[in-house]
């Protein structure tokens, strides 16, 4: 996928009105948890990202075959685990920020934060048990793959022996999953075939395996992104870029520098610099696209014409052009 050159065309009206009926079900939800706990995750709802999760529900359903409650809950759900691992991520990574404020574990401290972070994954629990219809096993199944992905992250950490593929599972689990599950519930809720449920589930897998790599570029690329610069290299979260360029480091300079005691923010650029002239951003490039090609190839699988614009027309509203 590449960043759209031109803006999108708008949302339809049902899918543009989605993220702040989820948000809202989201606040219903969290008004139950504890004060020291609250704050955190209402902070995170009330500075929304682009709910892209969420969206992919709202899309995959076909219009007039879901409950709009339904869906509502649905996106929540998945949000939720979201916001999970993001106060979950921040904590480990030491992150100073999320989007556009201090991020909890520096407010509450990291303690609070983690339960912040569990709090979101119990919520996400009840309300997928209360939905029925099989939606907690499939919720349950997700949050696993994505723990899992965390746990390998934390596991592999200054790991300049991490091949590619591994690199993938871990992107897989960690980002993938939850995509997946965002396209295999709102199949669901749209009464799909199981032929278009699956279809969509593979989508939404490939799609989330490209987000994460073309993510992991972004400390290689200039602009104004928002993610704070180099952090993941000083983390030791190797991405795509990175991993590819050790493949290619024979004088092991690379690897020496990023295990070196004292590396820090200020040798960015020269990390920045062996990683692209080894062509290992271009290398991650190429990686995403094709997870792309391999989430558009299962859409295209997909009969019905209208879900598969609804689908596309979510993707490129949010920056991704097919």
């Amino acid at each position: 996928m590449t960043i759209a050159a031109t803006p999108a065309p708008p949302l339809p009206p049902d899918l543009a009105a989605f993220p702040a009926q989820v948000a809202s079900r989201m606040r219903d939800l969290a008004r139950g948890l504890a004060a020291s706990v609250r704050g955190p995750v209402l902070g995170l709802v009330d500075r929304p990202g682009k709910a892209l999760r969420a969206l992919l529900i709202a899309a995959c359903a076909a219009p007039g075959r879901a409950d709009r409650r339904t869906l509502v809950r649905l996106g929540a759900i998945v949000e939720l685990i979201h916001l999970a691992s993001l106060l979950h991520d921040d904590v480990v990574d030491k992150a100073p920020s999320r989007r556009g404020a201090p991020a909890a574990h520096t407010v509450v401290g990291p303690e609070l934060a983690a339960l912040a972070g569990l709090s979101c994954f119990a919520l996400a629990g009840m309300e997928a048990a209360s939905v029925g219809g099989g939606v907690q096993v499939l919720a349950s199944q997700a949050s696993a793959g994505l723990s899992y992905g965390q746990v390998l992250d934390v596991e592999r950490a200054f790991d300049t022996d991490l091949s590619v593929d591994d690199y993938v599972e871990l992107a897989a689990r960690k980002t993938g999953d939850l995509f997946r599950l965002s396209c295999l519930l709102g199949a669901a809720a749209g009464q799909a075939d199981p032929e278009t449920g699956r279809r969509l589930g593979e989508f939404g897998l490939h799609f989330g395996i490209a987000f994460q790599v073309l993510d992991d570029c972004l400390d290689f690329q200039d602009g104004g992104t928002g993610k704070p610069f180099g952090l993941d290299q000083l983390r030791g979260m190797f991405g795509a870029p990175t991993l590819y360029a050790l493949r290619s480091d024979r004088q092991k300079g690379l690897a020496e520098l990023l295990l070196s005691p004292g590396f820090t923010v200020a040798d960015m650029p020269t990390v920045k610099k062996l990683v692209t002239e080894s062509g290992g951003l271009r290398a991650a490039q190429e990686l995403a696209g094709q997870h792309r090609m391999r989430a558009l190839e299962a859409l295209d699988a997909v009969r019905d014409a209208e879900l598969r614009q609804r689908v596309l027309a979510v993707v490129a509203a949010h920056g991704w052009v097919s």
